[in-house]
């Protein structure tokens, strides 16, 4: 369920790419300079308040820190989302959250807290009194915050699953080419390795003929009579070009 726009009555866009298009128009038009942000309602607006901190990525995170983040207790994995929510915690622990192994448990937890200070809000409604006034104040920026990291994770997930679709998509690709080829895509791959390493040593004779023998000279072998027939050859086709030109 969508979370209801807190300004219904903003100019509202569907895409990142759209915002940012009329952006640049107002800004060129009018001189105000403004920034598209993500809305909890999942929309895109625009804004001339400077631009929040960026977002941890997956990338701030180490293999380590997704796998400690994974085997965490309910509690400890539900205190570190809360902390996320408010901009806090370490950047290992944040980016970990975003890693495609976390998600999905991120998710449903955001999903919880969400649900848990909507339930709050209902038990509150009716008091009058001016800490809850206060309280419902401070709670409606956070349910704002959540509703955004909500809409994050929801993103993130497509991403993956996008990303998922696609490689199913290519090993299916690869496989059917590999048995037009009577082969595996294993051998496949193996023999393009091949190929390309037999081009860019054609491609580099000089210079690989030159660590060649150094390599061989520093273990203080011998060059085997093929390889010594080869730098032989390759001398003589390099003076007969030469000499034609």
């Amino acid at each position: 369920m969508k979370t209801p726009c807190p300004h219904p009555t903003k100019s509202r866009y569907a895409t990142l790419e759209a915002a940012n298009k009329a952006a640049h128009r107002v800004t060129h038009q009018a001189g105000l300079p403004l920034r598209p942000y993500e809305c909890p309602c999942s929309w895109w607006h625009l804004t001339k308040t400077p631009a929040p901190a960026a977002l941890p990525t997956a990338s701030d995170a180490t293999l380590a820190d997704i796998q400690r983040l994974a085997s965490l207790p309910d509690i400890d994995f539900r205190n570190i989302v809360a902390a996320d929510a408010r901009g806090e915690g370490k950047p290992g622990d944040r980016g970990a959250l975003r890693a495609k192994q976390n998600l999905t448990r991120w998710k449903r937890c955001l999903g919880q807290l969400h649900k848990d200070l909507n339930d709050q809000f209902q038990e509150n409604r009716g008091n009058p009194s001016l800490l809850a006034e206060d309280w419902r104040k401070r709670a409606t920026g956070y349910r704002e915050t959540l509703a955004l990291r909500l809409s994050e994770s929801r993103r993130l997930k497509a991403e993956v699953h996008a990303e998922m679709v696609r490689n199913q998509e290519y090993k299916k690709h690869d496989a059917e080419v590999a048995a037009a080829a009577g082969a595996t895509v294993q051998e496949l791959r193996a023999h393009a390795g091949e190929v390309a390493k037999e081009r860019l040593i054609n491609a580099h004779q000089p210079e690989f003929r030159r660590y060649l023998i150094d390599a061989y000279a520093e273990l203080g072998i011998s060059l085997p009579a093929r390889i010594r027939r080869r730098i032989a050859e390759s001398a003589t086709e390099v003076l007969t070009e030469g000499q034609a030109s």
